[in-house]
């Protein structure tokens, strides 16, 4: 059976990998190149035990007071589109303890695997593998971690295992005088998303799939018999099933192939990144997080990835250099030794967010599945993500 995946991101190649893996002849349509969305810049975290929905109680109360700050981590254009308004008044509906904790539930079977979905991955031929590591988060107050270990226990009551420990800010020295707190998370993970995205897409190539890039998606249908795709170059695509995993971009083409009931109306929640040099008596060697500015700092290459922010502006919108100065403004009084004048590696990724927060990995009909809607969660759920994707295809179609 031939399987269409559009997208080549995170999620994109690892249904790939696991319908390869199934027998499938699987061929990988992107719109410009491998991890050009959401995958290539971002901090790479893979901690289940502090993954939560984004929609939690009380949150529109948070956004409305950073709308209000040009430099605060979440930015909205004003006035609102109508789309945006729409996501956003879907979204807000969601803030509900009822519904947050039903979320927190219904996620907790795919991140209790997270950790060893990866491993599945190496079996596949993915020639990269999870950096076990501690996280440490630095807070300026005791409030802030009050917070984590209440959202840890929160973990631990559907069955994440994730320990609290508080220590001394003076563990790490790239804390500066201001974090007045520090707390550790052991028995994380993180990744090195451009090594890791180059690796499985090895991969997927050495299992047989076909990777076209440069192949822009824009219309389709579904058949009887199978699925017609067109990029936007006019050149079309037949197969027997379509996976579409093309992150924010995926509602475009769920409207093509069966209209508008189709969408799941998501939005673009743009996160930003650089890389910066840090002195080494300060560079920190496993990954920091800085709750109260939300801006995490991950080792990368001997340097540090500094990554933060949510920006609700469309997905192809020009990259917005004040929210890069807006991560360094929020940093600087909190650390040492980094040097935030020289950055380099300036990126933007469009995270797709739905309007509850949660991922859709699903069946859309007989022949057409998606896998979407992340948000900032798409490398911790992303192997598992594939692996549903698989199974739901040979449970539509056989293998």
């Amino acid at each position: 059976m031939h399987v269409i995946v559009v997208g080549a991101g995170f999620v994109g190649l690892s249904s790939a990998l696991h319908l390869a893996a199934d027998g499938h002849e699987v061929t990988v349509l992107e719109r410009t190149g491998v991890a050009a969305g959401s995958s290539w810049g971002n901090a790479g975290f893979v901690v289940p035990p502090m993954t939560k929905p984004l929609a939690a109680p009380g949150a529109w109360v948070n956004g409305f007071d950073m709308m209000l700050n040009k430099d605060a981590p979440l930015s909205m254009p004003q006035p609102f589109s109508p789309r945006l308004a729409l996501f956003l008044a879907k979204f807000a509906s969601q803030m509900t303890k009822k519904r947050y904790a039903a979320s927190v539930r219904a996620e907790a079977p795919a991140l209790k695997d997270a950790f060893a979905a990866f491993g599945r991955m190496e079996e596949l031929g993915v020639k990269a593998s999870l950096t076990r590591a501690t996280f440490t988060m630095g807070f300026e107050s005791a409030d802030g971690l009050e917070g984590l270990k209440a959202g840890m226990a929160e973990s631990n009551s559907v069955g994440l295992e994730g320990n609290v420990d508080v220590v001394s800010p003076e563990v790490l020295p790239f804390f500066s005088d201001k974090i007045t707190h520090a707390a550790q998370v052991r028995d994380q993970a993180y990744i090195d998303p451009p090594a890791y995205m180059e690796a499985l897409a090895e991969a997927c190539r050495t299992a047989g799939v076909n990777i076209i890039e440069d192949a822009d998606v824009v219309s389709g249908y579904e058949g009887d018999s199978g699925v017609g795709l067109v990029d936007r170059k006019g050149r079309s695509y037949g197969g027997d099933a379509v996976v579409v995993a093309a992150g924010v971009w995926s509602d475009d083409l769920l409207e093509t192939l069966h209209g508008k009931k189709a969408r799941i109306g998501m939005a673009a929640g743009r996160g930003y990144s650089f890389t910066a040099s840090v002195d080494p008596e300060f560079l920190p060697t496993e990954p920091v997080r800085f709750p109260s500015v939300s801006v995490v700092v991950t080792p990368y290459r001997g340097k540090v990835r500094v990554g933060g922010t949510m920006e609700f502006l469309p997905a192809d919108a020009p990259m917005n250099p004040a929210r890069i100065d807006s991560i360094k403004k929020a940093l600087r009084p909190l650390v040492r030794g980094i040097d935030l004048e020289n950055t380099t590696d300036h990126w933007m990724g469009p995270r797709p967010v739905s309007p509850d927060g949660s991922e859709r990995v699903e069946a859309v009909s007989q022949r057409t599945f998606v896998a979407s809607g992340h948000g900032m969660w798409g490398i911790t759920l992303g192997p598992r993500a594939g692996e549903i994707i698989a199974k739901l295809v040979a449970q539509r179609l056989g293998r």
